[in-house]
């Protein structure tokens, strides 16, 4: 069932009765912390393939009876449109070892059909990803991450990823082997040797070797499934050979860890004479999980661009969502838009799906939406600008906004033009600005205006320059739980017709409408004033809400202390009666309420202490950003054009300012103001601002027959 967790089930027996004998679903983690991907538990249904795989149905697997010798295994590739010319050359590795991979288990070889009716030979792989934490700091969201490596030559590199470990195909489903394989990872992997963190291989310092009698400090106490995830990507190893990372993340709960960072120690395995070199020393170091997710975006790539096109139904696309981690439940309730409503969206090409990820790191789905910003001025009043206050429903609800006139653009005829985006801000004006109202017009739930029933106002546009552009990235209004990057080109507009004060208007264009908004003239100081008081609001509201959770757990804690006091009376009577095994342990009872009490104020704890807000674009790499920010719907020369246009006519404009200001002057205080202004230019000093407008002109006066040219 969709937004469901998946259940292990037996096989179909006869009796009607299937019983349940595992629910796999993701651990609750402590402080709101977000899971990335909940689709399903190893053992399960799997996640569906992605990309080109999506609905395939693997045809064959290959045996170790089909394929005994590396000569047989490179048959059987080449036979199934998968040549092996090439592999073992350079970087690339040979047959052999993936003959290797197969005999050992570390990996399948199977054959995939496409719904396309394509034939593909896909090299599966699984792999664990730990989050190691102990148990205090796992209630508090920080995990251990592993910064970098370093060979047992001295050989270092860089790693940012979470502990790994690769699991054989025997060790599938997972959940059969959840905790030998945690605890092999932990302590007899990666971890098996703790140092600390000033232990490294120099030049002057000796290789650490193997201790038979070291015995690991680090126990695995608990472990709890997050999700499992398939990235699928052609192999850089195995040239041509499309491959599938099957990825289980755990969060490991360990005792014995150090509170401090810390280095390990990974020994290979012994040698025929029982000798064990050095593999690895890594580097382990606490950070909270916010900061993880930030590394591990690093070098992401974009996996999936949903499309016009991409999505047969409403259906699809709600399984989709859920299948990448967005919770739809409360879509189209509360104010927020449906499924439907994002599918209109993404088949009328204003926005677009992208995953974004990383084989070994976590994936990120975001909402590519491209807007036009229009900048709507008078002329007779050029300092000040439209800005709309607000917006209503046909239904009655209303909500503030405060942004520039917008638009979303429809990506079906790319790229943009500065031609084409006048068209569209001259369609935005007409559609918003047609139909104006005073500053107190309301829209009557049950009873919207009729087109045609309202006197149409002639706001007329004089002028439309492209002025920059720029990107954004925040959970978007709308659809919640979504990232969406917003990609914002604006425009200065003057046009005449536009009210002297504040109004409304009415949109009948807009689907779903007609809406109603609400439009303030505003300068640039003033907006700064609103969004000061905004943030000052909302800084308000974050401090009372922190003090309400300090004083939630107060309460909390005095509770539990309260129930642990009804547990040792409760424990006193049922030693001396025996009365309470009838209806149950009810010190047990009791101790189970006190735990769950002081759950949920750890829990409040951590919300209460944590960092204050950040926007979404801070949680993710700047390379990343500029990666998935590079997608623009008009090429660079376009903007190039538009500003040196833009600074031509502003230098053309201070010149025209500073000759007006001239002419007003006589002629003797003209020529001695610039005289002073040549000096006060020549020795540093303060110009005066008409003058520094003068530049070009002043050139000519002091060039020979300068004199001629300025008369």
């Amino acid at each position: 069932l969709p937004g469901c967790s998946c259940f292990i089930l037996p096989q179909w027996a006869p009796c009607p009765e299937i019983q349940v004998l595992r629910r796999w679903a993701p651990s609750p983690l402590p402080g709101g912390m977000e899971t990335r991907r909940t689709i399903c538990a190893s053992g399960g249904a799997t996640p569906p393939m992605p990309g080109d795989l999506a609905g395939a149905s693997r045809i064959e697997t290959a045996t170790m009876t089909e394929v005994p010798t590396p000569e047989a295994l490179s048959s059987w590739l080449g036979a199934r449109g998968c040549p092996t010319t090439g592999w073992g050359e350079g970087n690339t590795k040979s047959v052999a070892k993936l003959w290797k991979e197969l005999k050992l288990g570390e990996a399948s070889l199977e054959l995939w059909k496409t719904l396309k009716g394509e034939v593909k030979v896909l090299r599966s792989t699984h792999v664990l990803r730990g989050k190691v934490c102990s148990k205090a700091s796992y209630e508090r969201g920080v995990f251990l991450f592993n910064t970098w490596q370093q060979f047992g030559d001295g050989r270092k590199r860089t790693r940012n990823g979470l502990l790994s470990e690769k699991l054989s195909t025997a060790e599938v489903p997972l959940e059969l082997h959840l905790h030998e394989v945690c605890k092999r990872a932990v302590e007899e992997e990666e971890m098996q040797v703790v140092v600390e963190s000033s232990v490294v291989v120099g030049p002057n310092s000796r290789v650490p070797g193997f201790d038979p009698e070291y015995k690991c400090p680090l126990t695995v106490i608990d472990q709890h499934f997050v999700d499992y995830t398939i990235e699928a990507e052609e192999s850089k190893s195995f040239l041509g050979l499309l491959t599938a990372y099957h990825l289980y993340t755990v969060d490991i709960v360990c005792n014995g860890l150090p509170s401090i960072d810390f280095n390990t120690l990974e020994f290979e395995d012994p040698d025929e004479h029982g000798h064990r070199k050095l593999k690895y020393v890594h580097a382990w170091n606490w950070l909270d999980w916010p900061r993880i997710r930030r590394y591990l975006f690093e070098g992401s790539t974009r996996k999936e661009a949903m499309r016009k096109g991409s999505f047969r139904s409403e259906a699809e696309l709600e399984t989709w969502l859920r299948q990448v981690g967005i919770d739809t439940n409360q879509w189209g309730k509360d104010g927020f838009k449906s499924v439907r409503d994002l599918l209109r969206e993404v088949e009328n090409e204003e926005a677009q799906l992208e995953l974004w990820g990383r084989h070994d790191g976590v994936s990120l789905l975001m909402r590519v939406v491209h807007v036009l910003q229009l900048r709507v001025a008078d002329p007779e009043r050029p300092n000040k600008f439209l800005v709309q206050s607000w917006v209503q429903t046909k239904e009655g609800r209303a909500k503030t906004i405060n942004r520039l006139m917008s638009k979303k653009l429809s990506c079906s005829q790319v790229p943009f033009d500065e031609e084409r985006f006048t068209q569209v801000a001259q369609t935005v004006l007409h559609a918003q600005l047609r139909a104006l109202q005073d500053v107190h017009f309301q829209l009557t739930p049950g009873k919207p205006p009729v087109r045609g029933s309202m006197a149409e106002n002639e706001v007329t546009m004089l002028s439309a320059t492209l002025a920059g552009m720029h990107y954004d990235i925040e959970e978007s209004p709308s659809f919640k739980g979504m990232q969406t990057m917003y990609h914002m080109y604006t425009m200065d507009i003057e046009c005449i017709g536009l009210p002297t004060g504040d109004f409304s208007s009415i949109d009948f264009d807009r689907p779903g409408g007609p809406y109603a908004y609400g439009w303030r003239q505003l300068s640039m100081s003033e907006t700064l004033d609103i969004l000061h008081s905004k943030a000052q609001a909302i800084e308000r509201q974050d401090a009372k809400r922190r003090q309400a959770l300090a004083a939630q757990r107060r309460k909390v804690e005095e509770t539990a202390q309260d129930l642990e006091k009804l547990v040792a009376i409760a424990r006193r009577l049922s030693d001396s009666s025996g009365e309470f095994s009838a209806d149950g342990d009810l010190p047990d009872l009791l101790s189970g309420a006190v735990a769950s009490l002081r759950a949920i104020g750890e829990a409040s704890q951590v919300e209460e202490q944590a960092a204050s807000y950040s926007t979404a674009a801070e949680s993710l790499p700047p390379a990343m950003l500029s990666k998935m920010a590079g997608e623009t719907v008009f090429s660079e020369s376009v903007m190039e054009e538009a500003m040196a246009r833009q600074a031509s006519t502003g230098h053309g404009m201070r010149s025209v300012r500073c000759i007006s200001s001239a002419l007003s002057m006589d002629a003797t205080d003209f020529l001695s103001d610039m005289t002073s202004a040549r000096s006060a230019q020549r020795e540093g000093g303060d110009v005066p601002r008409w003058a520094d407008g003068c530049s070009s002109w002043n050139s000519q006066l002091e060039r020979p027959g300068g004199g001629s040219t300025a008369g």
